[in-house]
């Protein structure tokens, strides 16, 4: 595989994160004769960074920068990968450096990434291909949202101490009919975090599932629930009504009403490609960051 040109997605509103690791990181990717590009959305930014250096980067817009390039190397925490996994075309492969502090999902750290970097961009690299997930509302029959996750979609609710109601059905069988704070219906392949903090199971991310675990629920017969990701989940309100938005992986927000229809499906010809760290396994990142099977 021949990578020449190679995007740069930063982590949004920060600029000192970037201040020594993308000057560095800029001069050795063009000292191999790559061209470096960067959103269009970033420029002002990035030029404030590299002002200093003797460098040409170039800028494109998001419908190009996801498309049109060999390689995108994100450079953030997990929300700035899964920002870009949702975006992405499918045949690009992503390249995640976590700058954060978990960095569940994000496989390289800032400060093993460089000695990886000279057979990755070699094409000597092995890719995960993981599906992504779409959401579509109806409202009066109509269609009026639809967006693709890569983590999780979350039903909650927008007011204080206010219980909601939903009827969940899997591929049109009644599940149950659900009074809590909310619903996670999560991927195998993102971040467990929330998930786990409301209850729900540690699952092997090559897992073909979906979790569905409950927030709060009002009562404990509710449980966290595993489901075949070719499951057409599909989600309504129950009366008495209240404020309820849908979050897509924490960044998109969108207002359900009172009769909406919410669906979500497993779209396999939607892929996107992860480059893998061979050193480091999901077990070995289970204990690393959540010290997870050791005894206090």
């Amino acid at each position: 595989m021949s990578i020449q040109k190679i995007g740069i997605a930063l982590k949004p509103n920060t600029q000192s994160d970037f201040s020594a690791i993308l000057p560095n990181l800029s001069q050795w990717i063009q000292r191999r004769k790559k061209e470096v590009f960067f959103r269009v959305s970033d420029q002002e930014r990035v030029q404030k960074i590299l002002h200093k250096k003797e460098l040409k980067v170039n800028f494109l817009a998001d419908k190009e920068f996801f498309s049109q390039l060999d390689m995108i190397i994100s450079l953030g925490g997990d929300g700035t990968l899964i920002g870009v996994c949702r975006k992405i075309s499918s045949k690009i492969p992503i390249l995640g450096i976590n700058l954060g502090r978990l960095g569940f999902i994000t496989p390289y750290s800032k400060n093993e990434f460089f000695d990886h970097l000279p057979s990755i961009m070699e094409g000597k690299f092995r890719s995960i291909k993981h599906p992504l997930y779409h959401v579509e509302v109806r409202r009066k029959g109509k269609k009026i949202f639809q967006q693709p996750f890569f983590n999780d979609a979350v039903i909650a609710k927008n007011d204080i101490a206010r219980m909601i109601h939903l009827r969940v059905e899997s591929s049109d069988e009644h599940i149950y009919n659900l009074s809590a704070d909310g619903l996670i219906v999560r991927s195998t392949m993102g971040s467990t975090a929330y998930s786990l903090a409301a209850g729900g199971p540690l699952v092997h991310p090559e897992v073909p599932a979906l979790i569905l675990a409950p927030i709060c629920p009002h009562s404990l017969t509710y449980r966290p629930l595993v489901i075949p990701t070719t499951s057409r989940v599909t989600l309504r309100l129950q009366p008495p009504y209240h404020s309820v938005n849908l979050t897509l992986d924490g960044q998109v927000v969108f207002p359900i009403e009172e009769h909406d229809v919410i669906m979500i499906n497993h779209k396999p010809a939607k892929r996107v490609s992860l480059i893998k760290n061979d050193s480091r396994s999901f077990y070995e990142t289970l204990k690393e960051k959540f010290v997870h099977g050791r005894r206090s």
